[in-house]
């Protein structure tokens, strides 16, 4: 999925002027820093300046094709998947999941918000777990396929206890694919690359709530056979779909340059180590001063009222999405619509 808006110019680089007497506090200031690109560096070489200098814009173009067809097409998928099973209760709620169990509207409900609970407090904590692991495939890899099962287990529940315990777990295994692709997406692309990618993603998560319907519909034909209701086999067969997709992941999905060996020339990969390297600002003087600067960007961030509105924009697209839009139709009598 190579991007014809990719960016493959040649970096300006400037030397900052290595004789100043200025404080190491302030990485912009400090000496034997480069500006490339318009980011502020610490700890470049001149060998490391004169290759990535020297990259052709060919070399580059053909190196983010190759990360655009290895990378970004797994992870739309998987957030395919994932936006699927986390909104398809509202089409069993069609087939009848809440009469079958005796779950009131209250009760309902509460099966919905409680998903978005350690779904939206797992975020943040997920990608620090995440950092941990030298193979982020790996931890991916666990997510999916641990998410998988516990949808698979949505198509033998037998009551409103159980249901609201796997939607709960669902919250907390989901909670992480987002937040840990981006991350992923990191290592690979610099910031104006990256918006391309990630509206990849969107552009899933539109599509399976294009066909989710669909294929739910299809499923729920399914009922009475192996004495189950039509909506247990939509859980079943989205979750073994989903268990199938998180093995794949741990061999199918790439992991960070440095591991990339099979399917990157040597040249390739240290173009992309330097890219990520040079995106970060370099080599800090020590991880204290490092920590400073990132709570100082998190603070930015809180404070920037635009990051506010679209939260509150990407709030009221979601309203209808996650089980709402099936309570409307399952409330609305089609048979007694009828023509002008």
């Amino acid at each position: 999925m190579a991007n014809n808006n990719l960016s493959t110019e040649k970096p300006e680089i400037v030397l900052v002027d290595d004789n100043r007497d200025v404080s190491d506090d302030v990485p912009e200031k400090a000496p034997h820093a480069r500006v490339i690109d318009s980011f502020h560096v610490l700890g470049l070489t001149d060998d490391d300046v004169h290759f990535y200098e020297n990259y052709t814009p060919e070399q580059r173009k053909r190196t983010m094709r190759k990360v655009d067809v290895r990378l970004t097409p797994m992870l739309a998928v998987l957030y395919l998947i994932s936006h699927l099973d986390r909104s398809n209760i509202g089409n069993t709620k069609i087939e009848g999941i809440d009469v079958d169990l005796g779950i009131s509207g209250i009760q309902w409900n509460i099966v919905l918000s409680l998903f978005f609970v350690p779904y939206i407090l797992l975020e943040v904590p997920s990608n620090v777990l995440l950092k941990r692991f030298k193979r982020p495939s790996l931890y991916m890899g666990i997510l999916v396929t641990t998410w998988g099962v516990i949808m698979t287990l949505h198509g033998v529940v037998q009551n409103f206890g159980g249901l609201l315990a796997l939607r709960m777990l669902l919250g907390v295994f989901e909670a992480g694919f987002f937040p840990g692709a981006v991350y992923l997406c990191t290592f690979w692309y610099m910031p104006r690359d990256l918006a391309s990618r990630i509206s990849w993603f969107y552009c899933m998560s539109a599509l399976s709530g294009a066909f989710s319907g669909l294929l739910a519909a299809g499923i729920a034909k399914m009922d009475g056979i192996g004495g189950y209701e039509g909506w247990r086999w939509i859980f079943l067969i989205e979750g073994i779909i989903t268990v199938a997709l998180g093995i794949m992941t741990f061999f199918c999905l790439v992991d960070t340059p440095a591991l990339s060996g099979r399917w990157l020339d040597p040249e390739e990969i240290r173009f992309l180590e330097l890219q990520h390297f040079i995106k970060q600002g370099g080599r800090f003087q020590d991880e204290a001063k490092e920590d400073k600067y990132i709570w100082q960007d998190l603070k930015a961030c809180v404070l920037n009222w635009r990051l506010w509105l679209v939260a509150y924009i990407q709030f009221c697209q979601s309203a209808m999405s996650y089980g709402t839009f099936g309570l409307v139709l399952n409330c609305i009598r089609l048979d007694d619509i009828k023509a002008p």
